[in-house]
């Protein structure tokens, strides 16, 4: 696997990568066997991060940190875990407090505006769409795979569901948003989105 592809191809950027290794989850944590698996895969903790990494790079590594740190989950349950780790972690790096910061400062439904935005600073080919349902007592959040990327995915899937919902949980706490967390809705083979659903608290 490359972990520095071209500019064209899909890809996340190395503040994600820096956000979860270095900052949500302490690389003392993992042994010499996990840090080989890793740089295998295209991750060497060993060395600074580099600019960019392929999206298949990225949910292997999220894979093998989901099998170490949580092996008494299901797999489903620790990349949920792994996601909202991702948060707290990406809100210690430089490019993280900024954009808290500013969300912080939007409040929860102006943030929503800006999800693809916050997106594109960790990835360059994800964006999100949100409306409110049922009179507002439930908002719908889909993200999907930039048509224009969609070819270099094929039959793989651009998103990692149980990830991305914990992220965006962990989002939703931290602009205080008065909705639960979110429930995935289900996925049609081939489908580079994903749907949630999630219900204003009593």
């Amino acid at each position: 696997m490359s972990a520095a592809p071209t500019s064209k191809e899909p890809v996340i950027f190395s503040q994600v990568v820096e956000a979860l290794f270095k900052h949500a989850i302490k690389r003392e944590r993992f042994d010499a066997d996990t840090r080989r698996r890793l740089k295998t895969i295209g991750i060497d903790l060993d060395q600074p991060f580099l600019v960019a990494y392929s999206v298949p790079t990225w949910f292997a590594a999220i894979r093998v940190c989901a099998e170490v740190l949580y092996p008494d989950l299901p797999s489903e349950q620790a990349r949920y875990r792994l996601g909202r780790q991702l948060v707290d972690g990406y809100g210690q790096t430089t490019m993280g407090r900024a954009v808290f910061a500013m969300l912080r400062m939007l409040g929860w439904e102006r943030s929503l505006t800006r999800i693809s935005r916050g997106l594109q600073s960790g990835s360059n080919f994800l964006s999100a769409r949100t409306r409110f349902l049922d009179e507002g007592a439930t908002l719908e959040m889909v993200f999907e795979v930039m048509p224009e990327f969609r070819a270099a995915f094929g039959a793989q899937p651009g998103i990692d569901p149980y990830f991305m919902n914990g992220t965006m949980d962990g989002m939703m706490a931290l602009v205080g948003s008065p909705f639960a967390g979110g429930e995935l809705q289900p996925i049609e083979p081939g489908s580079q989105h994903v749907v949630y659903l999630l219900r204003r608290k009593a």
